[in-house]
């Protein structure tokens, strides 16, 4: 996982074998520090609300809070088994992380650092992204080939969309309003 933290202008990127989050000056492109986390990180997010950087742990079924003023991680949150994606939704706050193990998706208050409730999605969630268009959260089930649709006024899922097999990477384009939706088996992108 990768992201980037405009208020320091650093890149951080998960180490999935090392249980590190790299730290990149993305002015000098050196890594200036090594954090460590839960076992086996893979995704991550930087959270406007707060400040603080986001790491899904595989692993360790936990989500780490780095404050990026002192590279320190603050707390590790407890969620669902095999976290891999995180997703921030600027409407209302909250952080949305895919259980992988637990075909759920979690969601975190940042302000309190709880989990707030699971929601059930398709088999084997991975990616996630939200839509600012429509307020929804979009995410990209690897086992059963569905992108499940959250409402996250009710935290409900509004919809299955069949796609197709091994979705994993999931992302929002602007300047049309699509979601792309890659697929490890197919080697196809599909367009929502």
């Amino acid at each position: 996982g990768i992201a980037y933290d405009p208020s320091n202008g650093y890149i951080y990127v998960t180490n999935l074998c090392f249980k590190t989050v790299y730290v990149i000056n993305s002015t000098t492109y050196r890594v200036v520090n090594e954090i460590f986390v839960g076992y086996c990180p893979e995704g991550v997010a930087y959270i406007p609300s707060n400040g603080y950087i986001y790491v899904a742990n595989d692993g360790s079924a936990t989500v780490s809070v780095i404050n990026p003023n002192t590279n320190q991680v603050v707390t590790n949150i407890k969620v669902g088994n095999g976290p891999t994606s995180i997703v921030y939704d600027s409407r209302n706050g909250y952080v949305y992380v895919t259980d992988y193990g637990s075909n759920a998706v979690s969601v975190i208050n940042p302000n309190t650092n709880q989990v707030v409730t699971n929601i059930s999605v398709g088999d084997k969630p991975w990616g996630i992204t939200y839509d600012p268009s429509n307020g929804y959260i979009y995410v990209a089930n690897f086992g059963s080939g569905t992108v499940s649709v959250i409402d996250p006024n009710t935290n409900q899922v509004v919809s299955n969309i069949p796609v197709g097999k091994g979705l994993d990477g999931i992302a929002f384009a602007p300047p049309n309003g699509y979601i792309y939706v890659a697929s490890y088996e197919t080697g196809m992108v599909y367009v929502i």
